[in-house]
């Protein structure tokens, strides 16, 4: 395993594309941020990473937030070893991607005994755009969030994330607030209405090419159990469609969300791991 160099980012990118099913957030934050610059004030999804073979093969990369990215598509347990050294003092808040291979990163870096405020297994789904279900959309509309949905979003954003991420409460906040500026930003959320009531919500995490990759989808509690969460998906990724968009990846955080993606056509493809350190920790020596 080498250091990924600017002169490599065109390999490199070409194997995460090429194996986008499990590398969206490493694809995403290079395309949106590029490679992270040692001394440097480094946006926070920039990644350092590090890649094997020519054409590369295999890749590992950490945020300079500390998020770790494996993409190993043979699962060696040697890419790892070759990579700690280098990692070793690094700030890691978490870990994420394909269940093998992240979980053999966590022996490899001696992070298995970490508190963590996350840590399971989800099952992970794909779609080929071209064969999205569509449910019954009559009477509902998928919208483009304006300014007047902020303080609703925030807070059903706090409500995700200290449901499904497991957020500490002091800053659940904070961290809401960040995330829906992003959104806002990049416009990557839409909202299912119903009457015009705001009835669930559906977001994209991360894009590259024609992929995007599915995330924050939330339906307050008392709504759930009605499809709604299905139709805010496949709506959003029916403009997404139209847009030239032409596959689609998530993990699924429930039994029931997995159900709604299964109706509108995502078929599982393995399992995908989540991981978040509380607090972060440095990658030991």
């Amino acid at each position: 395993m080498r250091r990924a160099e600017p002169e490599d980012v065109p390999a490199l990118r070409a194997f995460l594309m090429d194996h986008a099913d499990i590398a969206m957030f490493a694809l995403s934050n290079l395309d949106t941020e590029g490679l992270a610059r040692d001394g440097a004030e480094n946006p926070a999804r920039s990644i350092y990473a590090w890649i094997d073979g020519e054409p590369v093969t295999a890749c590992i990369a950490i945020t300079a937030e500390g998020m770790i990215l494996p993409v190993l598509p043979d699962n060696d347990p040697r890419h790892w070893a070759a990579v700690a050294p280098h990692m070793a003092g690094r700030r890691a808040f978490g870990v994420t991607g394909e269940a093998g291979a992240a979980r053999a990163g966590f022996d490899m870096l001696g992070l298995a005994r970490q508190g963590c405020a996350l840590d399971r297994d989800e099952p992970h789904f794909v779609l080929p755009l071209e064969d999205m279900v569509l449910p019954d959309m009559a009477g509902f509309e998928v919208l483009r969030p304006e300014e007047s949905h902020r303080a609703l979003m925030i807070r059903w954003r706090m409500a995700y994330h200290l449901e499904i991420l497991g957020t500490n409460p002091m800053s659940v906040e904070r961290i809401a607030t960040a995330d829906i500026d992003r959104v806002f930003r990049t416009d990557s959320y839409r909202l299912l209405v119903r009457d015009g009531e705001v009835v669930s919500m559906a977001g994209i995490n991360a894009a590259a090419g024609d992929v995007v990759q599915i995330g924050g989808v939330f339906t307050p509690p008392e709504l759930r159990g009605r499809g709604l969460a299905r139709r805010a998906v496949a709506g959003m990724l029916d403009e997404k469609r139209r847009n030239g968009i032409r596959r689609a990846v998530l993990f699924a955080a429930s039994d029931m969300a997995a159900k709604a993606y299964v109706a509108i056509g995502f078929r599982r493809i393995g399992s995908y791991t989540l991981t978040l350190f509380d607090p972060p920790v440095r990658i030991p020596a």
